[in-house]
């Protein structure tokens, strides 16, 4: 029975390229969501109550967790890439890097795009495809490494003044490490690589 129980718990193996695109656009906006509420929140205390009730604070709020979305989910492809790596034969790493960059690109267009951009995320997909094809060319990316690139993207967008927020730098960026880095955990858990690997080239 405790097994039983355990197995209906474990979520499922992630083994289709569908599967994938929902999941790395579902961290990514987990990841986004929580690291500038929670910051927000835990900056301003009681005040925050009041805070979340101000129409112009809300719509800077809204372009942070897009803008962090959308920086995430490009660091997230980047990790998955190294985690299912070792499963690709080299001559079909090209080939995997193209779906990779199809599923954030599908990622980005799935969504509503964001008041701040009427245009939607026209030029996303091909200003990330540089810094995916630099992180291919070398050892797979840690983790710690890769979050620093979302990590600042979210303190140069965050609903905080610049002077009030810059002494909380390391905070901000030790959230975001400590998420990707659960993230990455989670990838190397339920990534059927060889499943995985066989539909993003098919």
């Amino acid at each position: 029975m405790w097994n039983r129980l355990l197995t209906s718990l474990r979520p499922p193996p992630i083994g289709t390229a569908a599967d994938l695109g929902i999941f790395l656009r579902e961290r990514a906006l987990l990841i986004a969501q929580k690291c500038a509420i929670d910051y927000v929140r835990g900056k301003t205390g009681l005040a925050s109550y009041a805070l979340f009730t101000e129409k112009p604070f809300l719509d800077a709020l809204d372009v942070c967790r897009w803008e962090t979305f959308a920086a995430v989910l490009g660091d997230l492809a980047i990790l998955a890439e190294g985690v299912l790596r070792p499963g690709l034969p080299l001559q079909q790493h090209a080939r995997a890097r193209a779906a990779l960059l199809r599923l954030h690109e599908e990622a980005l267009t799935s969504l509503p795009p964001p008041a701040h951009r009427a245009e939607g995320w026209t030029g996303m997909t091909g200003a990330f495809a540089p810094r995916l094809e630099a992180a291919c060319a070398g050892p797979p990316r840690q983790a710690l490494e890769v979050a620093d690139h979302s990590a600042r993207r979210l303190f140069d967008t965050l609903p905080i003044h610049v002077n009030m927020r810059e002494l909380d730098e390391p905070v901000i960026y030790g959230a975001v490490r400590f998420r990707m880095v659960a993230v990455r955990d989670e990838m190397r858990r339920r990534f059927a690589v060889a499943q995985l690997a066989c539909a993003l080239c098919a």
